[in-house]
C-alpha cells in the first residue's frame, strides 16, 4: 500500500499535484497559457514569444518547456493548449458557474458526448485535471 498523508492522499499523487501547481506559479507561464487560449490556431515559438512579450529567447524557452510537461502540447503548426492547460484557463477565467459549465462542455464535447478526460458521459466536472507524468 502506498504511503499516505494525514488526509489519506497517496504521497505520490500529492507530490504530483504540488509539482503541477508549482509549474503555474509564474506570471510568464500564465501569460503563455492565456495567449494560447486566445489563439485561433497553434502558434509558432517566435509568434508566441512576441505575443507574451518576453524578449529573451532563452528565458521564454525555459518557461514554455516547463509548461510542455503538462499544460501545452507541440503540434506540427506550433504550440497549443493541452487539456490541462484548458482547465487552468477555465479555472482562472472568473466565470460564474453557469458560464464555466457551458465553456467546459464546449471543451469536453467529443463526437460521442463523452468527457475527453475520464470518458464518462455527462461527467459535468468543470475542473477535471489528471495529474500524471504523461
Amino acid at each position: 500500500m502506498p504511503p499516505t498523508d494525514s488526509a489519506g492522499i497517496d504521497d505520490e499523487i500529492a507530490d504530483a499535484a504540488v509539482d503541477a501547481l508549482g509549474t503555474l506559479a509564474s506570471e510568464h507561464r500564465i501569460a503563455i497559457l492565456r495567449e494560447l487560449a486566445t489563439a485561433e490556431e497553434p502558434l509558432a515559438f517566435s509568434e508566441l514569444r512576441e505575443r507574451v512579450g518576453i524578449r529573451d529567447t532563452g528565458r521564454f524557452n525555459y518557461h514554455l518547456t516547463e509548461l510542455r510537461e503538462r499544460f501545452v502540447r507541440e503540434s506540427d503548426g506550433g504550440y497549443e493548449l493541452g487539456h490541462a492547460g484548458e482547465r487552468v484557463i477555465l479555472a482562472t477565467a472568473g466565470l460564474d458557474a453557469e458560464d464555466a459549465t457551458a465553456l467546459a462542455d464546449a471543451y469536453d464535447s467529443e463526437e460521442n458526448g463523452n468527457c475527453a478526460v475520464c470518458g464518462e458521459e455527462d461527467c459535468n466536472r468543470v475542473i477535471h485535471v489528471h495529474l500524471s507524468e504523461v
